[in-house]
């Protein structure tokens, strides 16, 4: 019998091709990206050139090109020459006239305490509000409520809080503006320019701040 010889034709394989090989990513990659030609877009290729990037010399077509400050840069390199631009400030919510009101109603109770707010007898000389009787209560009120509207416009705090605080200091002015000119200190009687301004000013420092008060509250609705 006689042997039989079967021929195999055998393909040589190329390095990039052997049996088990993968071809590496980065390859398969950069021969699947067009190469940028000349005279055309680099991130349209089918686009033609119109100009060229300033900050890194890429070709770019009119889709691409963005004028800035008098040269041309690509959508990447934008930001290379346009600083960040800072957000926009948030406006603080405008002061009522309630506000306003109270504060000036404090104000005016401890510019009147400098006067007397009693003829004859205790109190009755300058900044004697500041003695212990009633005027006390108002100034002191007065003066905790300048302090309060100053330390809640440095902390932001609730506009609903800092309107119920400063109404009972309101409150509080008001009580000891009435009871010092209705139970004034023995052998004395309320003064007319004294205790009246501050009285005014408790009164006006209260009606601004049950408007802003009511004022706040609806906001909240």
């Amino acid at each position: 019998m006689a042997d039989v010889h079967e021929t195999r034709s055998e393909t040589p394989s190329s390095p990039g091709n052997e049996p088990g090989r993968a071809e590496p990513v980065g390859s398969a990659e950069a021969s699947a990206r067009p190469a940028t030609r000349k005279g055309r877009c680099a991130n349209h290729p089918g686009e033609t050139q119109v100009a060229a990037c300033d900050v890194c010399g890429r070709p770019l077509c009119v889709a691409c090109a963005v004028p800035v400050r008098g040269s041309v840069v690509g959508p990447e390199c934008v930001a290379e020459v346009v600083p960040d631009v800072p957000e926009p400030a948030v406006p603080g919510r405008p002061r009522s006239w309630g506000r306003r009101a109270t504060v000036a109603g404090f104000s005016l109770v401890l510019a009147a305490s400098l006067l007397p707010w009693a003829r004859y007898g205790d109190a009755s000389g300058w900044m004697q509000a500041w003695a212990p009787h009633w005027s006390l209560l108002a100034v002191t009120a007065s003066l905790t409520g300048l302090v309060a509207v100053y330390v809640f416009r440095q902390r932001g705090s609730d506009p609903v809080l800092e309107a119920g605080v400063l109404l009972g200091l309101a409150a509080l002015a008001l009580l000891g503006a009435v009871l010092h000119g209705v139970h004034a200190p023995p052998l004395s009687t309320a003064t007319t320019v004294g205790w009246g301004l501050g009285l005014t000013g408790a009164v006006l420092a209260t009606v601004g701040a049950i408007s802003n008060m009511v004022r706040e509250l609806g906001r909240d609705e």
